[in-house]
């Protein structure tokens, strides 16, 4: 697709953001998938170093170098797709067992249902599973590699679709070819919103598994997830480049909130004396799961709707004071989530992402 005339200035409703999967980490790949959601541009984060010297003027001279390469791209937030989210997770470094992989399980009649297994590493470091991305507008693209992502977070509320928005770090920012043109023409994948509403919660005893204790409908309203994956780039000094080499990836931090009516519910009530308060003042675990389900996949097998579920060792470690929402009183829970020792085989925690069909960000398709 070539970019608009010369002269002509770039309009924002003409952005467009594109990714596609690398083989090789880094080794680029000419992207033809589109993001649905709005775009913003390629940051280039490239270190620019003053040179210290002594040359008869105060201030010194302007001389400068380029000491390293870096760039990032933000997803702003955007309604969340079955077909969308799990490029992001793996990206964030999910998907190294238990049947995760950048294709997904195929299930059903010809493989009509994909199914994206995503554990948060536990005690192994991932596979790390980078973009090529492509942003610009109908003026100018740029373009970067070894796109990783360093922090997705979703929100969720009733009568809303489920939102998501993430960071991505690169190489470097550069322009996509001396045209700054878009290598391919673009294709916007078909994808489904997660409806905020369509949800299903579970909180269970450590120990017990997950999905055991459904909460009683009526008690959750609201609520957020913040994944931050932890990368460190690598500069050797043996590459022969200044941009990173390798990211290393070094943890993740995984913390969220929960916003519940101010009512006894048993234990899944806020209040009373088995409910979320008493549960965070003892500093009791739990198992959370969240799940949220969208069309039919006819030819499915395990699953023969489109699913997110996430699944969460969490503790809440903040219960704030009484509020309200449209005059209605609630109380909001801070958690995180980590390895419990009773229920060691919850490890960190999966995201279960279930589709119709292969990504299409995958580059192997």
């Amino acid at each position: 697709m070539a970019n608009g005339a010369s002269g002509q200035p770039g309009r924002k409703e003409l952005r467009q953001l594109r990714l596609r999967f690398e083989s090789t980490n880094g080794s680029g790949n000419d992207t033809r998938y589109l993001w649905r959601g709005p775009v913003e541009g390629i940051e280039d984060k490239r270190e620019v170093q003053p040179a210290e010297e002594q040359i008869g003027h105060f201030g010194g001279g302007d001389r400068t170098y380029v000491s390293a390469l870096l760039a990032e791209l933000a997803i702003p937030e955007t309604e969340a797709t079955f077909e969308q989210l799990p490029s992001i997770f793996m990206a964030g470094g999910m998907g190294t067992s238990g049947g995760g992989n950048r294709a997904g399980s195929a299930q059903g009649a010809s493989g009509s249902s994909v199914v994206f297994t995503l554990p948060i590493p536990d005690t192994g470091g991932p596979i790390t599973y980078s973009y090529t991305m492509e942003a610009g507008d109908d003026a100018y693209a740029e373009r970067m590699t070894y796109g990783i992502c360093k922090e997705i977070k979703l929100s969720f509320a009733g009568a809303e679709a489920m939102k998501v928005e993430a960071t991505f770090m690169g190489r470097f920012g550069t322009s996509t070819n001396a045209q700054g043109t878009f290598v391919n023409a673009g294709t916007p994948p078909s994808v489904e919103v997660i409806l905020a509403s369509a949800g299903s919660f579970w909180l269970s005893p450590v120990g017990s598994g997950f999905g055991t204790g459904a909460v009683t409908a009526g008690n959750i309203l609201a609520g957020e997830l913040t994944f931050t994956p932890k990368w460190k780039e690598k500069y050797p000094i043996d590459s022969g480049n200044i941009f990173f080499h390798t990211a290393v990836y070094t943890g993740c931090d995984v913390e969220g909130e929960l916003t519940l009516e101010h009512q006894i519910s048993g234990t899944y009530g806020a209040a009373g004396s088995a409910g979320q308060v008493e549960k965070w003042r003892a500093q009791q675990p739990q198992l959370l799961q969240m799940t949220w389900r969208g069309g039919v996949i006819a030819e499915g097998t395990t699953y023969t709707n489109k699913e997110l579920t996430i699944q969460l060792p969490i503790k809440h470690y903040v219960a704030e004071p009484l509020d309200d929402m449209d005059d209605n009183d609630i109380r909001v829970f801070q958690f995180q989530s980590k390895w419990n020792e009773n229920t060691p085989v919850a490890g960190r925690g999966t995201v279960i992402i279930a589709r119709l069909g292969t990504s299409e960000f995958d580059g192997a398709n």
